[in-house]
C-alpha cells in the first residue's frame, strides 16, 4: 500500500450489524474532523460478510481509505502505511470473540514504535472471559497501548483489577457527532415509510418474550402499527423472523435503519445502538437489555444517562409500571450528552496528537 495514513482504525466496521456500522462511521468522521486521515483496516476472511453486503456497500460509499481483508502477515505490513493504530468501539476485547482472530484485536501487529490507542473498546460483559493462561500475555499487549479508553464503566474495573491497567470510560462514538450527520444519512434512504404513526421494533436477538413485549406495547398504544426490523445479517433474519412468527422489513440498509428511527413514534429494542440513536433523535423508547450479548453496555449507559427506568426485563413490566412509557427527560439527557461529548472529544484529541 503506497498511500500514507495518520491512523489505521481496526475493528468490526464491516460486520452486517447496524450498530457496528454506525459506531465506526461516527469514529471515522470524528477523526477526519480533527484533520486526521484514516485507513479502515479489514479483518481476515469473513465468509459471507466478505461478499457485497450492505455493510461493505456502506463502507465503499463513505470511507476514503479501505484495505482488503487482511491476514496477520498483511497487517504487519501496515506499519509502513499508518502513523498510529486505533481499536474502535465494539466488543473486540470480549475473549469469546477475539480468540478467533489471534491477538490482532489487541494490535499485536503494530510495531513497538507506533502509537496505539483504544477508543471506547468493550469487553462486552461485566466479567472478563479470557482464560488465566492468557491473561499475562494480554496484559503485555495492553501495556503497549499509549492511551486506553473503554465504553463501559465495568471495563475500567476489568482493566484495573485484572490487568493493572489504567483506563478511562468514554461515550460511544455515535455521541461525538452532530444529529445532522445522521439526518444526512437518513435522507439517503429510498424506502417509503408509512404515513401513520408507528412503533419501531428493532431486535438483534428475537425471542418469544420480546415478541410478547412488542405486542404488549402495541396494545397499550391502542394497536399502533408496528414495523419490525431484525439485525442486518440478512441470511439469518428470515430464520429468526420465522422462529418467533413475526413479519420483518427486508433488505434494510443503514440509511433505512436510521430513517425508521428518526420517524418512529415509539421504539422498542434490544439493540444498544438503536437506544443511542433514539436518544440522539429524542425519541420515546423502551429498551430490552440483551442478556445474550451482555447486560453490561445497557447497565453502563443506563447509569450514565439515568435511563434505567426505560428498561423492560419482563413483558409485564410495562403493565406493572406505566411510567416506563413516559417520555425520557431529554433536557437532562441532552445536557449530559453535551458534557460527555466535550470531555471525550478532548480525550480523543489528546490521544491522537
Amino acid at each position: 500500500m503506497s498511500s500514507k495514513y495518520d491512523i489505521g482504525l481496526f475493528g468490526l466496521w464491516n460486520q452486517c450489524n447496524y450498530g457496528s456500522i454506525i459506531t465506526y462511521y461516527a469514529l471515522n468522521r470524528t477523526l477526519e474532523g480533527m484533520g486526521k486521515s484514516v485507513l479502515m483496516i479489514d479483518r481476515p476472511s469473513a465468509g459471507t460478510e466478505e461478499t457485497n453486503t450492505h455493510a461493505r456497500r456502506f463502507a465503499a460509499e463513505n470511507y476514503k481509505g479501505l484495505t482488503m481483508p487482511m491476514n496477520n502477515a498483511d497487517l504487519h505490513r501496515l506499519n509502513q502505511s499508518c502513523g498510529m493504530f486505533m481499536t474502535g468501539s465494539d466488543q473486540l476485547w470480549n475473549y469469546s470473540v477475539s480468540k478467533n482472530f489471534g491477538k490482532m484485536f489487541y494490535l499485536d501487529f503494530a510495531a513497538d514504535n507506533k502509537r496505539k490507542i483504544s477508543y471506547a473498546t468493550s469487553f462486552g460483559h461485566e466479567i472478563d472471559f479470557a482464560p488465566e493462561s492468557q491473561k499475562k500475555l494480554l496484559q503485555g499487549y495492553f501495556k503497549r497501548f499509549n492511551r486506553i479508553s473503554v465504553r463501559e464503566d465495568n471495563g475500567v474495573d476489568i482493566l484495573n483489577n485484572i490487568y493493572g491497567i489504567k483506563a478511562e470510560q468514554v461515550i460511544d462514538p455515535v455521541f461525538l457527532c452532530e444529529k445532522k450527520m445522521y439526518e444526512d444519512l437518513a435522507d439517503k434512504s429510498k424506502r417509503v415509510l408509512p404515513k401513520e404513526k408507528y412503533i419501531l421494533s428493532c431486535l438483534i436477538d428475537p425471542t418469544e418474550e420480546k415478541k410478547v413485549s412488542i405486542n404488549t406495547l402495541s396494545n397499550i398504544l391502542d394497536g399502533m402499527k408496528t414495523i419490525n426490523l431484525l439485525d442486518g445479517f440478512n441470511w439469518l433474519s428470515d430464520k429468526n423472523a420465522e422462529k418467533i412468527g413475526i413479519e420483518r422489513e427486508k433488505n434494510v440498509e443503514t440509511a433505512d435503519w436510521i430513517n425508521y428511527i428518526r420517524n418512529a413514534e415509539m421504539i422498542i429494542t434490544d439493540s444498544y445502538h438503536t437506544v443511542c440513536l433514539a436518544m440522539i433523535f429524542k425519541k420515546n423508547f423502551v429498551a430490552l437489555p440483551n442478556k445474550f450479548r451482555g447486560y453490561s453496555r445497557f447497565d453502563s449507559i443506563g447509569r450514565l444517562f439515568d435511563i434505567r427506568g426505560k428498561f423492560v426485563y419482563e413483558p409485564e413490566d410495562m403493565l406493572k409500571n406505566p411510567d416506563i412509557l413516559m417520555e425520557p427527560d431529554y433536557q437532562k439527557i441532552t445536557a449530559k450528552i453535551a458534557s460527555e461529548k466535550k470531555r471525550c472529544t478532548e480525550w480523543l484529541k489528546n490521544a491522537v496528537k
